[in-house]
This record gives C-alpha cells, structure tokens and sequence, in this order.
C-alpha cells in the first residue's frame, strides 16, 4: 500500500473524531440547559417549582416573556417545612437605563405569635382592598398582596396556623401591582400547592377556585364630620375634613366582611390606621389564634375576647358558626371614637350580627 493511500484513511478518522467530538459538546452543553431549566428544553421555574415563566393571559408580568432589555433572577430558602419559614422572590430588572424592577416576594410561615404584631399582620392582609377567593377557599386577594391558610394539619406544634402570603414590590406603586386579581389567584393558589406538598400536609383534593373571583369593594370616603365608616352603622368617628383618612369597603359576605382605613397624610406613604373584619370562614378565623384570652370581656359580651382602648376582638357563636369580630384603630382615630372605642366596637359586632341574623353579642350601650 503507497503511502499516499494510506493518508487517507487517517484524514478521515481524524475529521470524524472531530465531528463526534463536536457533537459531544454540543450535546452536553444541551444537557446542561436543561438542567438549569432554560431554553429549550424547560421553561425557568422559581419558588420550589410553583411558578414557571411563560406566555399567556394568565401569566403577571414579572413571569412573562422578557425583551432583550429585562432580566429575570430568583431567590429562594430551603424548601417549606412544616413549622419553618420560607421565602422567595422573582424579580424582573430593566437593563436598558429606566431603572424599574418589579418584584414579587413570597412567604410560607406560621402567623405572628405575638399579639400586637398579629394585629398589624392581619391589617396588612385582611384589607378592604383584597377579595376573598371563592368557593369557601381560606383566602383573600389583592393586587398588591394576598393570603392563603393552610389546612390545619400544616399548623404549627402549638396550634398556629401556616400561611402563605405574596406581596408585590418595586421602584414605585405602580410595580407593586403584581398584575390583575386573577393573575395573583393562580401564583397564590400554586405556591399554596407546593408548600403544603412540601411540608407534607396537602389535601387529596388540590386548591382550585372553580368559580369567578369577586372584586373587593368600592371605596367609601371618610370625610364627613361624625361619619359611620365603610356603612356599619355604630362605627363612628368625631373627624372633619381636614383629617386625612380614607375608609375603603371590602368584603361584605355572610363568611367575611371587611372595612380598612388609610392615614393618607403623606399622601406618598399612606399607612394603614384601622381595620374591622367580621370573620366566620374557619381557616380565615384560625388566624386570630392565641391574639386574645379565651375569656369573657365582660358583663352583657356573648362570647370570648378582649376590649381595649385600640383594639378588639369577639368570638362569639354567630348563625351557627363561631364567628371572629375584630378591631384594631391607630391612636388618633381611637381618641376620636364617638362615643368611644369599646362601645364603637360593640355597636359594629352588634350590627353585623344583626345582618348575620343572630342576636346581639356586645352590650347595647
């Protein structure tokens, strides 16, 4: 064989050998997509898998496709644990020079345990401005937040409910949106799946909403002197004009009825001043365990609780189910309860069991 005959076969391994090679890599560096769950083989998923960035109307913005001038990144804890907190967030940066992120954090963790930081969890995520989800689901909804309990075999050793709780974030009120009630429902409702799979306490049945998802209430002003907020009768304040408060109307169901009130003073960083709620939802009422003693508040109350000058609570049996009543004021509207804040409280719980058709269960005066 001449020596020219036998190059041959030689060129032919050797581009061979390269183009096996080729494929290798190119292969592996397939393999390595998608175990990072990119492009194309898996979409990107964040917070232990619950949500996956896609196309679609369902989709919020934060999840949905970027341009070439937005970044998506996530971070996460460790997975949820029955009686640990977790958290996570997906955030969605512009790169191109306007500077906005928008941010969506997310938390599975027992509610508060204690009671004055209890009362302003609940006032952050019973607000007027959240609907609650439909079908008996423990859960209420929001543009901006939202909060879903989980069943009671995710409660914690001593007895605290698990909640799950989304909140919208960003360089201005307008990126807090995390896009319309129904967007917020399906990241809500998925992340509640996944962190009950997790801490291995889900139902066999999954949390699905089969009916539409009513809208929160209209908003009420609060400007008149003397005036009853949210329409309960009995809720009265000694304000004028120049006061800088705004009442909005929430819920009003036989299972929930909500009423919050903004000190918008700086009218930039409105806070939360005061909220009732009348809460017989079972899940929604586990969260006001352990808030107050399991005892009378006194002569002519029907139910258990306690009375003070800022706040109150009542459990007491309402249509045939134990029923939460709750109120919690900032100083100044509490100083301009008309008459006063024990008996603007009694009022309000006797008028929404009036419309609850039960008898009364505060003292008439």
């Amino acid at each position: 064989m001449s020596a020219g005959s036998a190059a041959v076969p030689a060129a032919r391994r050797r581009r061979s050998l390269a183009v096996l090679l080729g494929v290798a890599v190119l292969a592996g560096a397939g393999l390595g997509t998608w175990a990072t769950g990119t492009w194309p083989f898996a979409r990107q998923s964040y917070c232990w898998g619950a949500w996956e960035a896609r196309e679609g109307d369902r989709v919020p913005r934060v999840l949905d496709e970027t341009s070439q001038d937005e970044e998506r990144s996530g971070e996460q804890s460790a997975p949820p644990r029955k009686g640990r907190r977790a958290t996570c967030s997906v955030t969605l940066r512009d790169t191109g020079g306007s500077g906005y992120d928008e941010r969506v954090e997310a938390e599975v963790a027992t509610v508060p345990r204690g009671s004055k930081e209890r009362r302003g969890w609940l006032r952050t995520y019973l607000d007027a401005d959240s609907a609650p989800l439909p079908d008996g689901l423990p859960g209420l909804v929001g543009r901006t937040r939202a909060v879903f309990v989980l069943p009671e075999e995710c409660d914690s050793a001593d007895g605290l409910p698990t909640a799950v709780t989304v909140q919208g974030a960003g360089t201005s009120p307008l990126t807090a949106s995390m896009g319309t009630e129904g967007q917020v429902a399906d990241l809500l409702l998925s992340l509640a799946g996944t962190a009950a799979r997790a801490s291995g306490c889900a139902p066999d049945e999954p949390f699905e909403a089969g009916s539409p998802l009513a809208r929160a209430g209209a908003d009420d002003g609060l400007t008149a002197q003397g005036g009853e907020l949210c329409r309960i009768p009995g809720l009265r304040f000694d304000l004028d004009k120049d006061d800088h408060y705004d009442a909005g109307v929430g819920a009003v169901r036989d299972d929930l009825q909500t009423c919050s009130v903004l000190d918008t003073a700086d009218v930039r960083n409105p806070v939360r001043a005061a909220l009732f709620a009348a809460v017989s939802r079972p899940r929604l009422a586990a969260l006001f365990t352990g808030v107050a003693d399991d005892r009378s508040p006194g002569e002519g109350w029907r139910g258990t609780g306690e009375v003070g000058e800022e706040h109150g609570l009542l459990t007491a049996t309402c249509a045939g189910r134990p029923t939460v009543f709750f109120l919690q004021l900032d100083a100044y509207l509490a100083a301009h309860a008309d008459p006063d804040p024990r008996r603007v409280f009694a009022a309000a719980a006797n008028s929404v069991a009036d419309r609850l058709g039960c008898p009364a269960v505060a003292p008439a005066s």
